[in-house]
């Protein structure tokens, strides 16, 4: 039982890192949109920005891969738990979209012109700052989703549509996601260059309810 415990850790957290590698890569267009805006100074600070994110990623998938490590060396040794199992599992499912998921993070108000692409390059942001779960509006955004655009300036996700004034919430470490989001040369001030009468609002909240991502039909 332990062994096989053990190996059920082992799987989902290898699992958990082929997911966060595919997501985390995914490319974020909202810089190269418009970096015609940008000073010398910003332009600086956002290829700091950009090194301390990758610096990061590369942090996180480090650690995961000692996990896999971990899981695997308890498989050899019998003493892998079917809770720390259940546990990683837990976690997979949270981060495949397929549980419902709370606890404290952030919202992010989005009032006025906003994109199918600008949505996407925001989930990413939230994605790479360690958002456990995201949500646009009441629809859960998973490993796979998508965004394209929408009628009536809407946009879908996932096939569905959601229009605005859109509220994003992400699950996680709210004053790292915080910071994230609204420091100088951050994804915020580069959408107010994008959308210049569009308002953009970011809270931290001590507890936010994701659903899970709707079935299929």
């Amino acid at each position: 039982m332990r062994s096989n415990a053990g190996g059920i850790a082992a799987t989902a957290v290898a699992l958990f890192l082929g997911i966060l590698v595919v997501t985390q890569f995914r490319s974020q267009d909202v810089y190269s949109r418009n970096l015609q805006l940008e000073t010398p100074a910003s332009l600086t600070t956002l290829i700091a920005n950009l090194s301390d994110r990758n610096n990061s990623l590369r942090d996180e998938i480090f650690e995961l891969r000692l996990r896999v490590v971990a899981a695997r060396d308890s498989v050899a040794s019998g003493q892998g738990s079917l809770a720390e199992s259940q546990h990683e599992i837990d976690q997979l499912r949270i981060f495949a979209a397929v549980s419902s998921a709370h606890g404290p993070g952030i919202a992010v108000k989005i009032d006025g012109t906003f994109d199918d692409r600008a949505m996407s390059d925001l989930t990413n942001e939230l994605r790479n700052a360690g958002a456990e779960a995201i949500s646009v509006n009441d629809v859960r955004v998973g490993p796979r989703s998508w965004y394209a655009p929408g009628p009536e300036r809407s946009v879908l996700l996932d096939g569905r549509q959601v229009n605005g004034p859109w509220i994003v919430r992400a699950i996680g470490a709210s004053d790292v996601m915080h910071v994230a989001i609204t420091r100088t040369g951050g994804i915020q001030g580069q959408f107010e260059l994008i959308y210049p009468k569009t308002r953009f609002t970011v809270t931290k909240e001590s507890t936010i309810e994701v659903p899970a991502v709707a079935a299929r039909r």
